[in-house]
């Protein structure tokens, strides 16, 4: 699975939950996405309730997230939680603590710990 069909999957799980598009109604935020192996940027947007993902840099990101490829693939596919990689120093996360405990909400809601 690449980065992207994990971020797809991710946005899917998303708008299908309606209990988060709900809680999520209020949050317009830009998120960037940076692997540090490839350099392949890809971004998720919120905006209204809806989260869409794609290829490349989005404009003024409100959060950026940087780690391997492979650990944003597993996080964003839900095959591994953020905690680990985050403690290891191997996910780093840059943004407003609110917006970084909104995505952790979000990710432990569709995936499960």
């Amino acid at each position: 699975m690449t980065l992207l069909e994990a971020l797809e999957k991710f946005v899917s799980e998303c708008n299908q939950n309606e209990r988060l598009r709900a809680m999520n109604r209020d949050w317009t935020r830009r998120i960037q996405l940076e692997p540090d192996d490839t350099h392949r940027t890809h971004h998720l947007v919120s905006e209204a309730g809806i989260v869409s993902a794609g290829s490349g840099p989005v404009d003024n990101p409100d959060m950026l997230i940087q780690a391997p490829e492979a650990i944003l693939t597993a996080v964003f596919s839900g095959q591994m939680t953020p905690t680990e990689p985050y403690n290891a120093g191997d996910l780093l996360v840059k943004g407003h603590q609110d917006d970084i405990m909104r995505l952790d909400i979000l990710s432990l809601l569709i995936w499960g710990e």
